[in-house]
């Protein structure tokens, strides 16, 4: 069996108990402790796999890397795309900001205290409140880098140098996309990030994004050589894409809010495979 078919095996089936127990709850399922559980899955296989065939850890891009100031970008740019969608998202009346928790009056942003950020939720100056909100994520993200650092361990340090050799580049990552997305479906299902459309988020609003996001993750790995910049994007992706659903309230996940968003992804998945293969 190929080793990147063997890893897929073995992954799926190694999250098959947390599948499972999703299953057999009938109750309300904490889905992001569902996700923080199920995120040492794709890392714990890989390092079975490494250490089977003798490769060990040295296999893995665990240093700087050759580009360190690319890490700061790697947090910033999921952030930044989130708030270009729900400012794309205002602009095209498809939802609007929820003024019981945000508003900005006179010059001044009034956040609700049910809002916590790090500096606080008096009211601000626009400048501070951007340096609230980075500190706040920053906070956020550095506390969930293990756990992506575990998933991209898998699906980044040792299967997408995989899937590129067998299926060339452009089909190595959309395929392994494809493959991310999927195993996240079964959460998905329970109310993972659509809730309101569970089956419509888990078999295509999900793996379109995992494509463009596993796209764009693999560019800034390829950049810098480092598993630390794909670990602190995919960390940045998940502290930062609740920002809509609070801001914009239930219109935060709606279908309408989510294709704006989906079209950003996709938009920078192409600019970032255009610039791959101009840069290789």
């Amino acid at each position: 069996m190929p080793a990147w078919s063997l890893y897929l095996l073995l992954t799926f089936l190694a999250t098959l108990p947390f599948y499972l127990a999703l299953r057999r709850k009938t109750e309300t399922v904490d889905l992001d402790r569902a996700v923080r559980r199920q995120l040492w899955v794709p890392g714990l296989v890989a390092l079975a796999l490494l250490g089977y065939s003798g490769r060990g850890l040295a296999a893995l891009d665990l240093g700087p890397g050759d580009r360190p100031w690319l890490l700061l970008a790697a947090f910033l740019l999921p952030i930044g795309l989130e708030l270009i969608s729900i400012f794309a998202a205002i602009r095209l009346n498809l939802a609007q900001l929820d003024r019981s928790l945000i508003s900005v009056r006179d010059g001044w942003i009034r956040l609700s205290p049910s809002i916590r950020l790090i500096l606080g939720h008096e009211k601000q100056t626009p400048l501070k409140f951007a340096v609230n909100l980075l500190a706040t994520l920053a906070i956020a993200a550095a506390l969930s880098l293990l756990f992506s650092l575990a998933e991209e361990i898998g699906w980044r340090g040792y299967l997408q140098d995989l899937l590129i050799d067998r299926f060339t580049v452009t089909w190595g990552l959309v395929l392994g996309g494809i493959f991310w997305g999927l195993w996240y479906a079964p959460l998905v299902l329970r109310g993972y990030r659509f809730p309101d459309y569970p089956r419509l988020g888990a078999f295509v609003f999900m793996p379109v994004f995992t494509i463009a996001a596993g796209i764009v993750i693999g560019w800034f790995y390829w950049l810098t050589g480092s598993l630390w910049a794909a670990a602190i994007l995919n960390a940045s992706i998940k502290v930062s894409a609740p920002i809509s659903e609070t801001v914009l309230g239930d219109a935060g996940t709606s279908r309408r809010v989510r294709i704006v968003w989906l079209w950003l992804w996709a938009a920078l998945a192409g600019l970032v495979l255009t610039l791959w293969f101009a840069g290789s």
